[in-house]
């Protein structure tokens, strides 16, 4: 009996946690301003996923870029960020419109990735009839096979 209240005294020790409401930082980033923060940077991890190589050469800091243009500065960012992981629903629906963004910036690009394509094979089009106006023109073969006869029709009229 003894065993069965230590048992659920632990439990209830271990299950209560001190949770703390987390203070709205003075410098919090806006929601919109945190979307545009949050989809550019996932961009630049990408872009350096993608290609790492390439962006060490460039030598552009992703992370001094991303601050220098959305004028903000690293703890800032850090603490917004905080504040909302902590309020899960606001969270939720930032990161829904990061998502949303980055859907549209992939479909338009996708857009322009066609036009391209389109463009390229239209293009490619016109150098091949270029091509064959370039090349020997196609004489009709029964006006060509009336040219070789023609010599020997002269032979036989001068035999004549």
């Amino acid at each position: 009996m003894k065993f069965k209240w230590l048992l659920i005294f632990a439990v209830l020790l271990v299950s209560c946690q001190n949770v703390e409401e987390i203070k709205k930082p003075e410098n919090l980033i806006p929601e919109q301003k945190m979307v545009e923060v949050l989809t550019e940077l996932s961009i630049l991890y990408s872009a350096k996923n993608y290609n790492k190589k390439i962006l060490e050469e460039t030598g552009l800091p992703l992370d001094s870029y991303l601050y220098d243009k959305y004028q903000i500065d690293s703890l800032q960012f850090a603490q917004s960020t905080e504040y909302y992981a902590k309020n899960y629903n606001q969270f939720e629906i930032i990161y829904k419109q990061v998502k949303t963004n980055l859907e549209k910036m992939k479909t338009g690009l996708e857009e322009i990735r066609d036009e391209e394509q389109r463009v390229k094979d239209s293009i490619l089009d016109l150098e091949i009839k270029t091509d064959s106006l370039k090349g020997k023109p196609q004489v009709n073969r029964k006006l060509r096979d009336s040219f070789k006869l023609l010599p020997t029709q002269k032979v036989l009229q001068r035999k004549d």
